[in-house]
């Protein structure tokens, strides 16, 4: 006989708290990403205000090598920046990779376990209704002999 409790509800229940969790880091990834995305776009826009700038003060006219040579060094310093932050991301976006995959694999295994506790829950279904059958069927038994009796009796 079937026993009505699925034996393997702790390891669905573990599963889905583990989706919870990979759902909730992963988000937790991509919001960082985005951030850090919004980092390199104001380090680009600041970059190219600092070319602009830069090509302000080499217009004809009086040039100012010392400013240049500043211009330059922080110029090369944000470019080292950017870098920085594009390898930054690139990491970042490894791990919501990796993350999206092992969410996927939680989410199949608890998908798998969803459809073993499903299966149960039908046989245990078909269990009681062959169980009522053969009662109803021992019921209408019983009674036939009752009245078999009962006339046999007259």
């Amino acid at each position: 006989m079937t026993t009505l409790q699925f034996t393997l509800q702790p390891a669905l229940t573990h599963k889905k708290r583990l989706e919870e969790i990979c759902q909730m880091e992963l988000a937790e990834i991509e919001v960082t990403y985005e951030q850090e995305r919004r980092v390199l776009d104001l380090l680009a826009q600041t970059e190219r205000l600092g070319y602009q700038e830069l090509q302000t003060q080499q217009e004809p006219g009086e040039l100012d090598i010392g400013l240049i040579n500043i211009y330059m060094y922080d110029l090369q310093t944000l470019q080292r920046r950017i870098e920085e932050q594009l390898a930054l991301l690139e990491i970042i976006a490894e791990n919501s990779r990796l993350k999206r995959e092992e969410l996927i694999e939680v989410s199949k295994d608890k998908k798998a376990l969803e459809k073993l506790k499903e299966k149960h829950l039908k046989d245990i279904a078909q269990t009681m209704t062959r169980a009522e059958n053969k009662v109803m069927e021992d019921i209408a038994t019983s009674q036939f002999h009752r009245r078999k009796v009962g006339q046999a009796l007259i």
